[in-house]
């Protein structure tokens, strides 16, 4: 799949975010084996006791993203993190992280099992450092199939020395995620690109989606959103989706969704494209409302006019 880009060329909404609380080339691949050694079990992502932490953009516009899979294989590296990192990083395809880029497997292997508690951020030395940039802010974080590696821009300088460290682009980016965090219905924003696993990668979900589905923002932020999927997610609406998703067209759909407990509800699911300010689509927003109970009572309602047509039934047959 090729992005393309916006026909409307629309304007994009500034999707800055603050920064975890903790100091284009796609495959496909899965977790197993990732950075294990001998006698040590692998990591099992389990919430933290009394973490919980304010919705933040995981990753911005203008941020590069690096996935690995399984064995430490690199499995995507975006537009982006290939021109912060070095042309070369078009090849690392399928390569080991080890042998593309030493410094960060390196790190990882000390973070990985801290990541349960959310993304950490870490500044680390670049693989071919130039004459420009040594190193480079990145962020880490688990995803369905290993793990994801934010490559950080620069942020905005502090404008004022009164501002108390806050540019104007902190301020603008707090309070849109102040506005969306105060939505009734779920919101989730995921990256465009890859479709395919591990993506696509979530990098916001609000208070009502962490409410509707019962995870917290640390278990939810850079996985897919398969994570709400189950047996009886429906296979045709998830099919249906995926050709919208292709085609970046909008969607709209009912769908059996499951939470954390496993326990199932149904979602109306809105799903629409966000271009970039160059009018290329960069993320992919959803807007999802909990129709359970009225699914149920549309149910009650067939099932008593069936009953009651089953007894008119009876009685014409019997007079």
């Amino acid at each position: 799949m090729s992005r393309r880009r916006c026909a409307s060329s629309l304007s994009p909404t500034s999707t800055p975010g603050r920064g975890p609380p903790a100091p284009c080339v796609t495959a496909c691949d899965c977790r197993g084996g990732w950075l294990t050694e001998p006698g040590v079990p692998p990591v099992v992502f389990q919430p933290a006791a009394g973490i919980e932490l304010e919705p933040y953009f995981l990753l911005e516009p203008g941020d590069g993203l690096l996935l690995c899979g399984a064995e430490r294989r690199i499995v995507h590296v975006d537009r982006i993190a290939q021109q912060r990192i070095g042309h070369q990083a078009q090849q690392w395809l399928g390569m080991e992280l080890d042998q593309a880029w030493p410094q960060l497997a390196e790190l990882i292997v000390q973070e990985y099992r801290r990541l349960a508690e959310g993304p950490r951020e870490h500044v680390v030395a670049l693989p071919h450092p130039t004459g420009i940039e040594l190193a480079t802010r990145i962020r880490l974080f688990p995803t369905d199939s290993g793990f994801g590696v934010g490559v950080l821009r620069r942020r905005s300088q502090v404008l004022q020395p009164d501002d108390e460290g806050v540019s104007e682009e902190m301020t603008y980016r707090r309070l849109l995620e102040a506005v969306l965090d105060t939505a009734q219905d779920g919101v989730l924003v995921t990256l465009a690109e890859p479709l395919d696993r591990p993506g696509p990668i979530i990098v916001f979900a609000n208070r009502a989606l962490l409410e509707q589905t019962g995870y917290g923002l640390h278990e939810v932020l850079g996985r897919s959103p398969r994570m709400f999927q189950g047996p009886e997610t429906s296979r045709e609406a998830t099919h249906a989706l995926r050709e919208a998703l292709e085609q970046w067209q909008p969607a709209q759909m009912q769908v059996l969704n499951y939470r954390r407990d496993r326990s199932s509800c149904w979602i109306e699911l809105k799903v629409a494209p966000l271009a970039d300010r160059h009018g290329w689509h960069s993320h992919w927003v959803s807007v999802q409302r909990d129709i359970t109970g009225r699914i149920e009572q549309e149910r009650e309602w067939a099932r008593a006019a069936e009953a009651l047509a089953e007894q008119i039934k009876v009685k014409q047959a019997t007079a």
